[in-house]
């Protein structure tokens, strides 16, 4: 994976880390206390509408390509979203796409995986089972939820639009740097 992240540096390849997340009204809760002897309650009447977003971050770049989506993302999401990067992308040098084993990221149909290849040298690289740590992408994906977003409860009428603009402060208001 050096070699790949030197060449993205270098401006022989695109490096692209690919995945999804979920944006929620409520910021996630990681710890919690209540008085001695009682239980600690959370307030339910504040909904949990919640998005998803598909994304992808140029590693050489730090730019984010991203849709968000007010459903599930599935696997009939995911083929149109790298079909649009593969015909976006330089056709000059070889654009890799880093993902991880998730069940919607496979059954991409060969035919379409060979069209990438052949007229955008567009390259699907799978990581091992359960090394989410090697997906750079996730990374962003905590920063964004933990530490960029607002800690205020969203609105579920704005859900979409506020997570639409904090995205797009990816390389703008918000930066992240990998060692």
């Amino acid at each position: 994976m050096a070699t790949y992240r030197e060449g993205a540096k270098a401006g022989k390849i695109e490096l692209l880390y690919c995945d999804e997340s979920g944006f929620s009204c409520v910021p996630n809760v990681q710890r919690a206390w209540s008085p001695r002897g009682e239980t600690h309650l959370a307030d339910a009447s504040v909904g949990r509408k919640r998005v998803n977003v598909l994304g992808v971050l140029n590693y050489a770049t730090s730019q984010l390509h991203f849709e968000v989506f007010e459903h599930t993302v599935k696997r009939q999401h995911v083929v149109p979203f790298l079909d649009k990067l593969a015909k976006s992308s330089n056709r000059e040098k070889f654009t890799i796409v880093v993902m991880d084993n998730a069940s919607i990221h496979h059954g991409i149909e060969p035919a379409m995986r060979e069209q990438w290849l052949y007229e955008h040298r567009f390259v699907l690289l799978y990581l091992p089972p359960y090394s989410p740590e090697l997906n750079l992408i996730e990374l962003l994906w905590k920063q964004a939820k933990y530490h960029w977003r607002s800690f205020i409860s969203w609105r579920k009428d704005q859900l979409l639009t506020e997570v639409s603009m904090l995205l797009k402060g990816v390389g703008s208001e918000f930066h992240i740097r990998y060692t």
